[in-house]
């Protein structure tokens, strides 16, 4: 598929303007510039530092009506056509400022949704951005996925490697110059594209920082819909069923349990996977929780069952265990807050509008897999190509994630160094896990979990050692290993707001363990170590 190109003649115009800034940088219509027939300009707009950028037509489920510029910009948006029934929308932020790097980031859920908070972190470091919606608009409905083989393509894979391509050449082409090195950040759904790209597009970035990656996203997704029938959905007035109260005060038991298995109480399981909690604990007649919330022994089977690792039909364990200590709400309020699994088994699975996941068993999730529409899994772990043309790749976790269950990136990370045999040390010269202890999925959480990948920071934070992206421009550009990540907790998770805590998170197999000294909110009070 041919990929557009700008006329020599308006670009050499615009690097020029470009690079002595001014609002005429954007002064120019679409029909000024000429592509390839697969794309088109929609918009062109300078914007300057601090001034707010309308989203106009954004569909509601994205949240967002307009965004703020985190410096001198040109956006740029474009839309390109992957087949007659397809398209990808993409948008770039180039700064004025450009620190000669081009950054492209993926998006969440089942897609459809521009990351902003990758563009605006991405601008304000000077790298040239490009957002994408993944082939559709929106991050819930099915409609966009009945019939269309080809938006399930780019859904699957095919969109982040359009990025990759585009804004490359048009990295070059606007600057007068390609860029040094090309980045990808993404999370959730967006750490599934970076290993599928990785894996199918070896050559396409040279560091890729990837958040909660829902590797083996087709089992992610069915986890969900299994966990909830273990748990008496749909039959809410089954004895087996519990309460969102009930669920509420085991997890409150699960962390009380096993809070100071890392030394420090605090409120959170740095390793939910240490953690021995017995929901017999929390039985009626033990006294452990009161009578409103306590559990009938159908109950208690019920939880049991909920912290299992999950089998396909076959018997075969396929996916690892719920974390303790996380919230239960996309299991536990199920089918109501996860349409993930509707939305994408009706329109992407069974392409049937009709199609009910109040009964979801394994053969639907064996089934899913079998399909795997447009390759959107990324259960296979062999990163060789990766690897081999030395590319970098820093994914990091968090204990406490409500959507991904943590021990998913422990497992892959193994599956990947099985596979290419590799020792630790080789493994850990291209790809590192960091599990980030109290955070949620992507961000959030009681635990010192922002490490820049939540927008644009405080200056004074934007270090090697406290921003993961920059972490990785340096692997990449100067051979410098990360060995630990230093994450900020703010107050009401405000980077405009003081900051609570911070603490060194290490790279897995390692963990970060306290000095028993100093105060636990300072960073220097946690080392790196093995396990014991």
């Amino acid at each position: 598929m041919a990929v557009f190109s700008f006329t020599s003649v308006f670009f050499a115009f615009c690097w020029l303007i470009s690079q002595v800034g001014g609002s005429a940088i954007c002064n120019f219509t679409a029909s000024s510039l000429s592509f390839d027939s697969d794309t088109t300009v929609l918009s062109t707009t300078f914007y300057s530092n601090g001034s707010t950028i309308p989203l106009p037509g954004t569909v509601a489920s994205c949240a967002i009506n307009s965004t703020i510029a985190t410096g001198d910009l040109c956006r740029i948006t474009l839309n390109v056509q992957t087949s007659c029934m397809s398209s990808i929308f993409l948008e770039a932020w180039l700064p004025t400022n450009w620190n000669g790097r081009f950054l492209a980031s993926g998006t969440g859920g089942i897609g459809g949704c521009v990351d902003y908070t990758v563009l605006q972190s991405g601008v304000q470091q000077g790298f040239a951005t490009l957002g994408q919606n993944a082939g559709h608009n929106g991050s819930t409905g099915f409609d966009f996925f009945l019939n269309n083989r080809e938006s399930l393509i780019d859904f699957g894979y095919r969109s982040t490697h359009i990025e990759a391509v585009t804004g490359r050449q048009l990295v070059e082409q606007y600057y007068g110059k390609p860029a040094t090195k090309n980045y990808y950040m993404g999370c959730s759904t967006g750490g599934r594209q970076a290993f599928k790209t990785a894996m199918m597009y070896p050559e396409d970035f040279d560091g890729m920082l990837a958040g909660s990656p829902g590797v083996d996203w087709l089992r992610v997704v069915s986890s969900k819909g299994i966990l909830a029938g273990r748990i008496g959905w749909p039959d809410v007035s089954s004895p087996a069923y519990l309460s969102d109260d009930q669920w509420t005060a085991i997890v409150a038991e699960q962390i009380k349990q096993c809070d100071g298995l890392d030394g420090v109480i605090d409120g959170i399981l740095d390793d939910p996977t240490k953690c021995g909690f017995n929901p017999e604990t929390c039985a009626c007649g033990t006294g452990v929780l009161n009578n409103s919330v306590c559990l009938n022994p159908y109950q208690v089977n019920s939880v049991r069952q909920a912290y299992l690792p999950i089998a396909d039909t076959k018997g075969d364990i396929v996916y690892p265990a719920w974390d303790y200590g996380v919230a239960t709400d996309v299991f536990s309020k199920y089918p109501t807050s996860y349409a993930i699994l509707s939305d994408y088994f009706r329109g992407a699975i069974y392409n049937n509008s009709d199609w009910n996941s109040s009964d979801f068993t394994a053969a639907d999730m064996d089934f899913a897999v079998k399909v795997n529409p447009g390759s959107v899994n990324t259960g296979e772990s062999d990163l060789s190509a990766f690897f081999a043309r030395g590319g970098k790749l820093m994914a990091y976790h968090g204990r406490n994630d409500n959507s991904v269950t943590s021990r998913n990136s422990e497992n892959y990370f193994n599956d990947v160094q099985r596979t290419l045999n590799l020792t630790i040390t080789q493994i850990h010269s291209f790809y590192r896990l960091f599990f980030i202890p109290g955070m949620h999925h992507c961000t959030g959480g009681p635990g010192a979990w922002d490490i820049g990948q939540n927008g644009p920071v405080p200056t004074d934070m934007l270090t090697v050692q406290d921003n993961a992206l920059m972490s990785l421009v340096e692997w990449v550009e100067s051979g410098v290993e990360p060995e630990s990540l230093v994450g900020t907790k703010y107050t009401d998770d405000n980077h405009s707001m003081p900051v609570l805590a911070q603490r060194a998170h290490c790279v897995y197999p390692n963990v970060s363990v306290w000095d028993g000294i100093g105060d636990t909110k300072v960073a220097s009070s946690w080392n790196c170590r093995l396990p014991s």
